[in-house]
């Protein structure tokens, strides 16, 4: 299983995390896995655009392959938030970005029947294959991710 990992500049994440809470209250409990309060799928927040920016550059130097945005929201979680295991198919890619990380790290993949816990960071941007599961355990704190998805360009 391959997760390239790496960090968003502070002070995009800190306008991002800004962001959030100013607009946390207009959002919808459950987007299908979800069982946290979302943006909804594909809001047109100007953030996105410098972070599919960041991707595809990112996938280009570490692929070696070309892709598109396809689905993006933001998640808040707060104290007994989770989202269900699940996976992106079929998207080709996918990523979480971790604006504000919990505590104790509820975000986990599975990978050949083992739970991989991830050690969240403020500004921790992961890119993997959008059939690996992933989910988030209850939390104990508030979280908030933007989750992004791509589609290779044929």
């Amino acid at each position: 299983m391959e997760i390239i990992e790496t960090y968003i500049d502070k002070e995009l994440n800190y306008k991002i995390k800004n962001y959030v809470y100013k607009n946390k209250h207009k959002w919808k409990m459950n987007l299908n896995n979800v069982k946290a309060l979302t943006s909804g799928v594909n809001p047109n927040y100007k953030f996105f655009n410098k972070l599919y920016n960041l991707s595809y550059k990112i996938l280009k130097k570490n692929k070696g392959i070309n892709y598109k945005k396809s689905w993006w929201w933001v998640n808040f979680y707060k104290k007994n938030n989770k989202c269900i295991s699940h996976n992106h198919i079929p998207e080709d890619m996918s990523a979480i970005l971790i604006i504000k990380s919990s505590n104790e790290n509820p975000l986990y993949f599975l990978y050949k029947d083992k739970e991989i816990k991830v050690l969240e960071k403020d500004g921790m941007f992961l890119f993997f294959n959008s059939e690996i599961t992933h989910g988030v355990k209850k939390c104990k704190d508030e979280r908030i991710t933007c989750a992004l998805d791509f589609k290779k360009i044929l």
